[in-house]
């Protein structure tokens, strides 16, 4: 070990051994290197060493010493297999881009002023368009705005008037579960269209906007949340002409569309002349470090969205924190977002890939499932005779959590009766042992 290396050994020791204490000066480089019999270069480079580590930090013409609160990291046990959530382990993906990332954010905006911009930052933005077009999503800076997230937006664009001057919301059913909370919370009761593995009745939707008064159609046309399925080209088509003909709102949720393997695979955004579309995206998937997303909003709809953005900053705020605008701007600059993405994606299709093998075995249970597509999600349909509440606690005990479905369908009535698995958490291991543990209860048909 060279005395670099034995320094910053010791030092590390002594700060976790409580020698030295939060904000307590550590040894001057002089005692160091006398102590050491090393130069006094070999304890500056020692010292900065720990710093970048964020062990230590250094005052001017006074010394180092160390940081408050000095967190020895933890390290989270797996004590249960968790198809439950749709939030990525942080810790499983490429920690030391972000940290690249974090570190340029800060050096670059350390003098930009944080006050509130309903836009986000310049910089970040003038870069989105590029990116969007990759997506097919083709819009101006002026027509983008970076928020926190889907939920945020949605919130916003309940209560915001619309020109076409209609009240009432359509969501698929079933839908993202923390918008039918919102609804439910805020008194509005939203009409529902059926939505199952092959998508949506289209004369049903032709109907529906043609006689229900509707403001916009909420939608998420692929990786759908709970389903984990996707709409068909002539569907997606179908729904931007019809959008057009009845003067209904689009609000299309593609919160996952970077994971995507099928090039050819356009959002509804594409089909229209952008006059009736919204488009929401989210980067908390891809990068669940930063809570960050975008809105496109088509030119009539500016002034009125900027208006009711900056109303939310009476309850909440409608903008990212600066350092996260800045780390996905450095993402997208250094093109690690690219990497980033390819990563996830090959780790991605061999979980997904798995869990469509592990579903394929409830076909000899006669029990219906969704095939997912490229999200996380895939729903199991319980038959009659299995309580999903007592189905759910006897997999819990067996340390599998799961999200049971009535959350995601708007009422009792239209509800069916399922759970909902995500493969956001699970490593390949996690997805075989908990699969064939709900395949076994299944098998015994427990009650």
């Amino acid at each position: 070990m060279t005395k670099y290396e034995q320094i910053i050994y010791d030092i590390k020791n002594d700060i976790n051994g409580k020698k030295y204490k939060t904000s307590k000066k550590l040894p001057s480089v002089r005692d160091l290197s006398l102590a050491y019999n090393c130069s006094k270069s070999t304890v500056i480079k020692a010292y900065e060493s720990l710093k970048n580590s964020h062990l230590i930090y250094s005052v001017p013409q006074s010394g180092y010493y160390v940081v408050e609160e000095h967190i020895t990291p933890i390290s989270m046990p797996n004590t249960f297999i968790d198809f439950s959530t749709g939030n990525p382990n942080i810790g499983k993906i490429l920690t030391p881009d972000l940290k690249h990332c974090l570190n340029r954010a800060v050096d670059i905006y350390a003098n930009q002023p944080i006050d509130p911009d309903v836009y986000g930052i310049d910089s970040l933005r003038h870069l989105l368009p590029s990116y969007l077009a990759k997506f097919q999503v083709f819009t101006s800076v002026d027509n983008i705005f970076i928020n926190l997230g889907i939920q945020q937006i949605l919130s916003i664009l309940t209560n915001m008037p619309f020109p076409n001057d209609k009240k009432n919301i359509l969501v698929e059913n079933p839908t993202y579960r923390y918008f039918i909370s919102f609804l439910e919370n805020s008194g509005i009761k939203p009409i529902g269209i059926e939505r199952n593995e092959y998508g949506i009745d289209l004369n049903e939707l032709e109907h529906i906007f043609k006689y229900g008064d509707i403001k916009f159609f909420y939608t998420i046309p692929r990786n759908h949340n709970p389903l984990g399925t996707r709409y068909s080209k002539s569907q997606r088509l179908a729904i931007a002409d019809l959008a057009k003909k009845y003067n209904v709102y689009i609000v299309e949720d593609d919160y996952f569309g970077d994971i995507e393997f099928d090039s050819k695979y356009d959002p509804i955004y594409s089909y229209g002349d952008h006059h009736n579309f919204i488009y929401l995206k989210s980067f908390t998937k891809i990068i669940p470090w930063i809570k960050l997303g975008l809105t496109v909003v088509p030119d009539h709809l500016i002034d009125d969205f900027k208006l009711h953005a900056n109303y939310s900053y009476y309850y909440s705020y409608f903008a990212p924190s600066l350092v996260s605008q800045a780390t996905l701007e450095i993402y997208l600059k250094s093109n690690l977002l690219s990497k980033h993405i390819k990563s996830i994606k090959t780790e991605h299709k061999i979980r997904l890939n798995l869990l469509k093998e592990k579903m394929g075995e409830l076909s000899n249970l006669n029990i219906s499932f969704t095939k997912p597509t490229w999200g996380f999600y895939s729903y199991i349909f319980l038959p009659e005779y299995i309580n999903e509440d007592l189905f759910a606690k006897k997999l819990g005990d067996r340390g599998i959590k799961i999200a049971k479905g009535r959350p995601y369908f708007l009422s009792n009535s239209t509800y069916k009766k399922g759970i909902r698995l995500s493969v956001a958490k699970p490593n390949t291991n996690e997805i075989i042992t908990g699969m064939d543990e709900i395949i076994t209860l299944l098998k015994n048909g427990y009650q």
